[in-house]
């Protein structure tokens, strides 16, 4: 039985996805395969994916942060006016350092003094946006014209893939990311094991904070500058990218990188396809919600069928043994 959970877990993202391309190329009469089309979905998901590459460590943990849309928004606004002010070699900077503060902020709440993440977060959020309309004051802020380079595909893509690489050996294969999903498993384990699990939380939210300004960045290269509207909702669109990807909502072992990175285009595919077939704002919003319902239903079904392995309990006799 652990075997076929194994390979069902595996299979479910790709699955997905193959059904939305069956059904919208079908629908669209291929015009979703069509190249620029392509292109667009590439480039709609960057960001996506870059923001999840760091919501991911808080996920697997069973936490919650929703203040990417938010915080994307904080980030790249003041990105943008020191940009504007002091040239595009801030930007990066001034958006990491917002990014590493907010995660700090948001881990210590949770961490230290016992906030749940979904409350602390949502809180932020709410204050981050209200932040955002007070500095912008319905004004546009513009990008400057040195750092349109990072919008082109090649960039991006070479971009995108360094990250994933380095967010993928930190998740896979280093004791933190293990640490992460554990705890997601059983933190009162990973606590007896003598692991600092605080400490694990707030690092956990720092990087998430971190991957969400610099998917502020590309977001405002990409549109030409900031706004008060801009990153709303895109919290929402990162989870979706998870949790439509078969990253369970509980988090634990079952939280695997490969089922964002192909969530993403899931999601995009799906905003993507029902504009295409010419279906409004409200009916596409509608159909994410029962997608995404259906999605998580089946996966919280499978994993109560078969069962998860209890792997804290593994790393604390690893860390015990030591």
């Amino acid at each position: 039985m652990m075997k076929m959970k194994i390979k069902i877990d595996a299979l479910l993202p790709f699955a997905v996805l193959f059904l939305m391309l069956i059904i919208f190329g079908v629908a669209t009469k291929g015009q979703v395969f069509n190249g620029q089309n392509l292109l667009n979905l590439f480039s709609q998901s960057v960001a996506t994916i870059i923001a999840g590459l760091g919501m991911i460590f808080v996920a697997s943990m069973g936490g919650t942060d929703i203040t990417h849309g938010s915080l994307l928004a904080v980030s790249a606004a003041f990105a943008a006016i020191v940009g504007q002010s002091f040239g595009a070699v801030w930007m990066f900077p001034v958006a990491i350092l917002i990014g590493a503060c907010s995660g700090l902020l948001l881990g210590t709440l949770n961490a230290k003094f016992k906030v749940p993440s979904f409350m602390a977060s949502l809180s932020m959020l709410i204050a981050f946006r209200a932040f955002v309309n007070w500095i912008l004051n319905s004004r546009v802020v513009m990008v400057p014209e040195e750092i349109t380079f990072i919008d082109e595909n090649s960039f991006k893509l070479v971009a995108l893939i360094v990250m994933i690489l380095i967010i993928g050996y930190l998740f896979d294969f280093t004791p933190f990311g293990t640490y992460v999903r554990a705890i997601g498993e059983n933190e009162n384990a990973v606590k007896h094991a003598g692991i600092n699990v605080d400490k694990i939380k707030i690092i956990a939210f720092i990087i998430s904070g971190i991957m969400a300004a610099i998917a502020g960045v590309f977001t405002i290269v990409r549109i030409g500058g900031a706004s008060n509207n801009l990153g709303s909702g895109f919290e929402m669109k990162v989870m979706m990218a998870m949790f439509i990807g078969g990253i369970p909502v509980q988090g634990g072992m079952g939280s695997k990188l490969y089922k964002l990175i192909v969530g993403a285009p899931t999601i995009i595919l799906l905003e993507n396809g029902l504009v295409l077939c010419g279906a409004s704002g409200g009916i596409t919003q509608g159909i994410r919600g029962v997608v995404l319902l259906a999605t998580v239903y089946f996966t919280l079904l499978m994993y109560s069928r078969f069962g998860v392995k209890k792997a804290a309990r593994k790393i604390g006799v690893t860390e015990e043994a030591n």
